[in-house]
């Protein structure tokens, strides 16, 4: 692990630079993004890997200060959909080994943070799992992705508050640092109905 952290690019002036869509970006790229795997379809095979691993690098020569590795759809809770749930250490490892890999070519700190999904649609609060599988599938993939040397976990796109919570818990129990984004609706509500500021 790096001697920065976000805490570190957080607390300096100015603002901290995060990566752009990797998934959207890989779409774009010819790589094949369909559900449930979205952008995870990129791990399994030697093409997917290369264009990867040129994305992370195009943003971390842009000046990405956090690069995202591409974890967003590689919980056990998807792969299971997917049939592919005995791939989960496999597919995790190779994201966070890609985004490392592109951390290592610019001269300014670089960190790599693993995503954190909804499990279900990010669009489709009505499918959020029972509190019970959020949160158990939560922690073991923050576990893993701490495991595996990320600097810092994207809680990205949560659509209610409940989930989000139960990322947040297991990265606290974790002792790994977090970042939140939630998918909001006008006039400042959570696409649960949930108002914002109380979220």
């Amino acid at each position: 692990m790096k001697s920065t952290t976000i805490s570190h690019l957080l607390r300096r002036p100015g603002p901290v630079l995060l990566d752009g869509g990797v998934g959207s970006e890989l779409a774009r790229r010819g790589i094949r993004t369909s559900m449930p795997l979205w952008s995870a379809h990129a791990l399994f095979d030697h093409k997917g890997l290369q264009t990867l691993t040129k994305v992370h690098e195009d943003y971390a020569r842009a000046g990405a200060e956090v690069l995202v590795a591409n974890t967003f759809r590689t919980s056990r809770h998807t792969l299971r959909k997917a049939g592919r749930e005995e791939h989960w250490r496999l597919v995790n490892g190779r994201a966070v080994e890609c985004a490392r890999a592109a951390a290592a070519i610019p001269t300014h700190p670089c960190l790599v943070a693993g995503a954190i999904a909804p499990l279900e649609d990010c669009y489709r609060p009505d499918l959020v799992p029972l509190q019970a599988d959020c949160e158990d599938e939560h922690r073991r993939q923050v576990e893993l992705l701490a495991e595996l040397g990320v600097d810092l976990i994207l809680i990205e796109t949560m659509n209610c508050s409940r989930e989000a919570l139960a990322a947040l818990v297991a990265a606290r129990d974790c002792g790994i640092d977090a970042l939140l984004s939630l998918c909001p609706r006008p006039p400042g509500h959570l696409l649960s109905g949930e108002p914002l500021d109380e979220a």
